[in-house]
């Protein structure tokens, strides 16, 4: 047996306990040993580097006959290339092809040979996948229900079942510390004036009669797929980055001399509440659809079930919306909102010197328990969101570090507080 290092293998039994605790079949597995060997040569690869970047890649473990219809077929969304001759899968041989196999558009398809791993095509999928894995609302996958581990960086591996993740790695952890500060009460309740101004406004243009409506929570999860595809795209794209949604302007006066020296702002006109004008069409819309299909009441799981072609456009529109938000904050400094999603400014420096010496680590979605640590623990970007939100107490701060960690910092329950994010 060949031996492999005690990282990857840690890897190896969480992948096994955690894949087959989300119910998918043990037998879509390779052996135990060859899961091992395989992560090993991808966490090995993941240290090299290639025209001075590290190896970026998606590995797919699929044997050539599960894609034979696509192979047969000229019109599948799926290029399936097979290489004349297999070559062996080893950590130099991924640094040679990750540039061919670009990590957003093909994935390197790997089989097992005489209990060995084989390169033995490239799947070219095009760049759909990064927003079909993170948008609720179409589920379908174009790959097969197989192991795919990607390797964004050094020490960090995302594994899964198709597009469905099942663990990830970074920093030589697995990520099993954090929550998703989606689903607690706390940070839903900080928007809800704007959720109950938008759902105001589309009453005020009801048809008469009209007797479909759409639910808040229709709008709070619409809103959180926008944000978790940008955090996922931040995180991939390995910069870091700040997100900061400040209090509405009707509602607080936030002095924003006093707090950012911004590298753009933008100027205060109907051209920064673009995503406010995509929510109203796609309310419209959407209880346009639903009142046609017999609906009382539009969901999010009624959204994701919907055909429209006008809805279609619109989930588009707001998955660009996202990307163009990840760009923003690709930028040095941080990207500025209100709670409207209203554009405010981007390449922000943090101002201000209010004195933060501690932070509260919530241990749980509303921060019931929560254990005390010294603010400077964290790196710059940390300590400046530390500052601001101890200085302005309604801001939310988003913030995501070059090694693609995430956490929510917020004033909650008289204590700042941050909470580990885990997608």
């Amino acid at each position: 047996m060949k031996s492999f290092s005690h990282y990857p293998a840690d890897m190896t039994r969480a992948l096994l306990d955690r894949w087959e605790q989300q119910g998918f079949s043990r037998s879509l597995l390779p052996s135990r040993e060859l899961c091992g060997r395989l992560l090993d040569t991808l966490y090995q690869a993941s240290l090299l580097r290639e025209e001075g970047n590290h190896v970026r890649c998606r590995v797919l473990i699929a044997e050539p006959e599960d894609f034979d219809e696509q192979l047969q077929s000229g019109g599948s969304r799926l290029h399936v290339l097979r290489f004349a001759q297999p070559t062996r899968l080893t950590p130099h041989e991924l640094r040679k092809l990750s540039e061919a196999a670009n990590f957003y558009r093909s994935l390197l398809a790997v089989s097992v040979i005489d209990d060995e791993f084989f390169i033995w095509g490239q799947i070219v999928t095009g760049t759909d996948w990064v927003n079909r894995s993170e948008s609720d609302r179409h589920r379908e996958s174009l790959l097969p229900t197989r192991l795919v581990v990607q390797c964004l960086g050094a020490g960090h591996l995302i594994a899964g079942c198709g597009d469905s993740r099942v663990l990830e790695s970074a920093n030589g952890k697995i990520l099993t510390d954090g929550f998703d500060p989606f689903r607690s009460r706390w940070l839903p309740r900080r928007f809800q004036s704007f959720r109950t101004s938008l759902l105001r406004q589309l009453d005020e243009i009801a048809p008469p009669n009209s007797t479909t409506e759409i639910c808040d929570s229709f709008v709070k999860d619409v809103a959180q797929s926008v944000i978790r595809q940008t955090l996922r795209l931040v995180r991939e794209n390995g910069h870091g980055g700040m997100l900061i949604y400040l209090p509405r302007e009707h509602e607080s006066s936030v002095p924003l001399d006093d707090w950012f020296r911004f590298r753009v702002r933008f100027r205060e006109d109907d051209a920064t509440q673009r995503f406010h004008r995509l929510m109203i069409r796609l309310m419209i819309r959407g209880r346009e659809v639903g009142a046609a299909a017999g609906l009382q009441t539009v969901r999010w799981e009624d959204y994701g079930r919907l055909e429209d072609l006008e809805l279609v456009a619109l989930d588009q529109a707001l998955i660009q919306f996202s990307h163009f938000l990840a760009d923003l904050m690709s930028i040095d400094g941080s990207l500025v909102l209100d709670r409207g999603f209203r554009l405010i400014g981007f390449g922000a420096e943090i101002l201000g010197d209010t004195p933060v010496r501690e932070i509260h680590r919530a241990l749980d979605l509303e921060a019931g328990q929560c254990v005390v640590e010294p603010a400077d623990s964290g790196g710059t970007r940390h300590r400046s969101a530390y500052r601001l939100v101890a200085g302005i107490p309604d801001a939310t701060v988003l913030v995501v570090s070059q090694d693609g960690d995430v956490r929510f910092v917020a004033h909650h329950k008289k204590q700042l507080t941050y909470w580990p994010y885990l997608p």
